[in-house]
């Protein structure tokens, strides 16, 4: 039973499935953004390496804010740490396994690659960790969320490849980090209740709700118009990957819209559209990747042979 409950809790402690499909699409943008961005062994290193250093940064929160979850019932349930079924030790030993084979994969796709996956496992560390919990000061949380999970995942994405024009690849930065930032004050505004009782200081907890909510609204502002430079002015994909993308948009959102009526408020409802936004992207940037490869290499060859 013990064995089980540990198997449990390290699976829980990872939560994966909060960051698979993201990861995916800011590290294939990176990648598409850059000059011979193509499917091949870098790309599914810096993939592995960001997957690996963002689980990092979820793992060692966990451990970090165990006493803090315990205080809310969903996060507690949620945390594997706080709900005892990892103890401290061996949770922070497996954040920092992790972390080591992040800077492992990092440290084989070139120098600035490497460089920018040690900022991110640096910035993961610190956002946590309570003698500096960057999480806990306002302004500064939102900023360094949107460069731990988002925007140093796209910029390693890019760098492993040749760099491409400054104008080419800023846009699609941009929307991804101002993504990212919403993601967080989207967070800080769900868990308000309990974040204040546990004492703690965002920029949610000292602006308030009101002005917090203005304050996403500018994020997500900023990062459609980047999106829409990105897809039509620069014209990062092909115009079929984002059809792609609405077609199997509507397709998982589809059983969100039958349950609407359940949800309670905005909050809620948001987080039901989210994932389906963020699989059908990662299945539309992954086709777009093979779809290349495999008409280099597969077409090609099968024309060679007749």
């Amino acid at each position: 039973m013990q064995i089980r409950r540990t198997i449990n809790g390290s699976i829980r402690l990872t939560r994966f499935k909060e960051y698979l499909a993201f990861v995916i699409v800011t590290t294939l943008m990176g990648a598409s953004a850059a000059r011979n961005g193509s499917f091949g062994w870098k790309l599914i290193g810096v993939l592995l390496a960001n997957w690996l250093a963002v689980a990092f940064a979820f793992m060692i929160n966990d451990v970090e804010d165990a006493e803090d979850d315990a205080l809310t019932p969903h996060k507690c349930r949620r945390n594997p740490v706080a709900a005892r079924d990892l103890s401290p030790f061996t949770a922070r030993l497996m954040s920092f396994g992790v972390a080591a084979g992040s800077a492992l994969v990092y440290s084989t796709l070139g120098k600035t690659t490497f460089l920018l996956g040690m900022i991110t496992l640096l910035i993961s560390f610190l956002y946590s960790w309570k003698p500096v919990r960057l999480k806990n000061i306002a302004f500064v949380d939102f900023f360094t969320h949107g460069f731990m999970l988002s925007g140093l995942q796209f910029l390693t994405g890019y760098f492993t490849f040749d760099s491409a024009p400054f104008i080419h690849w800023i846009f699609p930065f941009l929307f991804v980090f101002c993504i990212s930032c919403y993601g967080e004050l989207f967070n800080e505004m769900r868990d308000l209740d309990g974040d204040l009782r546990a004492g703690l200081k965002h920029t949610t907890a000292v602006l308030g709700a009101r002005v917090t909510t203005w304050l996403m609204g500018a994020m997500m502002v900023l990062a459609v118009i980047s999106g829409v430079v990105t897809a039509f002015v620069i014209r990062l994909f092909p115009l079929w990957v984002l059809w792609l993308v609405l077609a199997l948009s509507l397709i998982f959102i589809l059983p969100s819209v039958t349950r609407i009526r359940r949800y309670k408020n905005g909050i809620a409802l948001q987080e039901s559209f989210q994932k389906p936004l963020e699989y059908a992207a990662a299945i539309a940037l992954g086709s777009q990747f093979a779809w290349s490869w495999v008409s280099q290499h597969v077409l090609s060859w099968l024309v060679a042979l007749r």
